[in-house]
């Protein structure tokens, strides 16, 4: 059957007057499953029942092949639709007669199936609405990360703030814990990867590395843009080695190191800015390449990537206690003595140091336990410790720390970091769909302020309590409600320090209620920084997908050479079919994005 497109006429008027006035959150898709079935979802029935009002209104798909974007083919410039090969109507009886019942209200109906000479192929389908056989509504769809958001981390308290344990560590099993963060950066000369032990030694020292563990280390090596990407690639990686020998001149059993490496594009873009080289910008990277070959040996260009080659170290530690030397039979003699003797606080250093040999394997759980804890006031916050440090080794789970930690608050109400340690794993509980005592947090975050814990720290509970709330009024399809929720968490979060973690996790949550202008704004001040976390760089460029205006501008073009620097088959990827985790292939339609794409990913 051949549709018209009506977009334009009168037919189409109140088709197009109720797709404008539909919420953000309600969301159109098209997925193609591995047998060829293709089918329509709609993640809300009740503006279905709006948009598909009559049996004279229905669906059709338009299959585009990657084929389309064949590196060295032409893309035709008139963009008739459909683009592709569309299937027959499907109209509202049939639809919702093939419907698949949904828990959360929702439409998933199938529309037909790939025709054979697509079948193994990399296809997207575009959702065209019809009345009749015009053509009301065409959209191609590019996605993102809506789902996977995260509360930002709270962390827990024993006799300090103890981060980098948020749930999704403890759910994969692993105990780095830290207190405190150290980043510096290690120069290299070029085309050397010799790394200067007096710079190493002088700065270490003054941080005082050696009295503490390093439970984490990041590393990210660095080379100027000029020379071979395959030079440059070994040039990094021996850097980074010579990064982490020198590290473990200070800690030899250091485990825990990530390393990432790149050209430094970031720093090259942000220094030729207002200098007579300004104009290797909106260039490609094999095009700059190739005429800093003739400039790289100017001593003004030289000026500028000396400072490029590097590696940037980010150092996790935990302070070394006083008993870090101490065997175990003695720590466990000590801590019974300090416990007999009601000296707390040196019974809690104690506990802290078996706890931190267990995260390091060199104690089993059960140690923890061997030495039994008076049940009274002056020992709660020993009590408290404990718990913690069971959770976070996995000694017990979230409902049992919890009931543990109310038991113990019997014997001090008025504990801050006991009350901070049970809103934390009571949000924990809320997330997984245990609502219990829910509508008592938010006065006993307030409370928290009085008892000796940080604004800042309040702030990020705040934040986390509108962000489940939202969810909570969004499953109930309260949209206005959950707006309400989303501009209390803006406010909030203009006034809270963040981490690129949380702002990553930030982001996604407003990219999950479709703001996307609210999450690049986020990322934006990140994202030309050079320690910025890749997942932070690959957000901000799915985030700007969605802005074709901007395609031709240098924020768009660094950020898809900072991103295909970063990781080539992360960004590669992008560009596959959006049902099959791409941002979506039909990207490739815009030169600017399809010109890169053939340099960094045409095999």
């Amino acid at each position: 059957m051949k549709f018209t497109d009506g977009r334009q006429l009168g037919n189409c008027i109140s088709c197009k007057t109720v797709i404008d006035q539909k919420p953000k959150e309600v969301l159109f898709g098209i997925q193609i499953n591995d047998k060829g079935e293709v089918f329509f979802t709609m993640n809300d029935k009740a503006w279905f029942d709006k948009i598909i009002k009559s049996n004279s209104y229905g669906i059709s798909v338009d299959l585009i092949s990657k084929d389309r974007y064949a590196c060295g083919r032409t893309i035709p410039v008139n963009r008739k639709i459909p683009l592709g090969n569309s299937l027959p109507g499907v109209y509202r009886n049939e639809l919702l007669s093939r419907n698949v019942d949904l828990p959360e209200g929702g439409i998933y109906t199938k529309i037909g199936d790939l025709p054979h000479y697509l079948k193994g192929k990399e296809v997207e389908g575009n959702l065209i609405i019809l009345n009749e056989s015009y053509i009301c509504y065409y959209s191609n769809f590019v996605n993102i990360d809506r789902s996977a958001w995260e509360l930002l981390e709270m962390g827990l308290f024993t006799d300090s703030l103890i981060s980098g344990i948020g749930n999704s560590t403890k759910k994969q099993g692993k105990n780095s814990t830290y207190s405190r963060i150290h980043q510096f950066e290690i120069p290299f000369e070029k085309a050397s990867s010799r790394l200067d032990p007096a710079f190493l030694t002088t700065y270490l020292d003054s941080l005082r590395v050696s009295d503490a563990r390093i439970t984490k280390v990041g590393i990210r090596a660095y080379s100027s843009v000029e020379g071979s990407e395959k030079f440059n690639k070994e040039l990094m990686k021996r850097r980074a080695a010579s990064a982490v020998s020198g590290l473990k001149k200070y800690q030899p059993a250091m485990k825990n190191i990530s390393v990432v490496s790149a050209e430094n594009w970031i720093d090259f873009f942000k220094d030729i800015q207002d200098t007579r080289f300004s104009h290797f910008t909106g260039k490609s990277k094999p095009r700059i390449k190739e005429e800093l070959n003739e400039t790289a040996q100017l001593p003004e260009m030289e000026g500028i990537l000396s400072n490029h080659r590097k590696v940037m170290v980010t150092l996790y530690t935990q302070s070394k206690s006083r008993y870090y030397s101490m065997h175990d039979t003695s720590l466990s003699t000590e801590l019974s003595r300090a416990i007999e003797m009601k000296d707390v606080p040196k019974a809690q250093e104690l506990q802290k140091e078996i706890a931190l040999r267990i995260a390091d394997n060199k104690l089993p759980i059960s140690f923890m336990s061997k030495i039994e804890v008076p049940k009274s006031k002056l020992y709660a916050p020993l009590l408290n410790d404990r718990e913690v440090y069971r959770y976070l080794l996995q000694g017990s789970n979230e409902q049992q720390a919890l009931e543990n930690f109310l038991e113990i608050r019997k014997m001090e109400p008025d504990n801050g970091k006991l009350n901070y340690n049970i809103s934390s794993l009571r949000f924990f509980m809320w997330q997984h769909g245990d609502t219990t005592d829910v509508s008592s947090l938010p006065e006993e975050i307030n409370k928290l302020a009085n008892q000796g814990i940080s604004p800042n720290l309040i702030q990020r509970m705040k934040i986390n309590y509108f962000i489940l709330k939202g969810e909570d009024q969004m499953s109930a399809f309260k949209y206005d409600a959950k707006d309400s929720s989303l501009q209390e968490i803006r406010k909030l979060y203009a006034s809270t320090d963040m981490s690129d973690e949380d702002v990553f996790s930030m982001a996604k949550y407003y990219a999950h209620y479709s703001q996307m202008a609210w999450a690049k704004e986020i990322i934006q001040p990140r994202v030309t920084k050079l320690d910025v976390s890749e997942d932070l760089v690959f957000y901000y460029l799915n985030l700007l997908f969605y802005d074709p205006s901007i395609y031709s501008s240098d924020t768009f073009r660094n950020a898809m050479l900072a991103a295909s620097n970063l990781n080539p088959k992360r960004f590669c990827d992008y560009f596959k079919p959006n049902d099959k985790g791409g941002a979506g292939m039909q990207l490739l339609e815009y030169p600017q994005i399809r010109g890169m794409y053939c340099v960094e990913c045409n095999e």
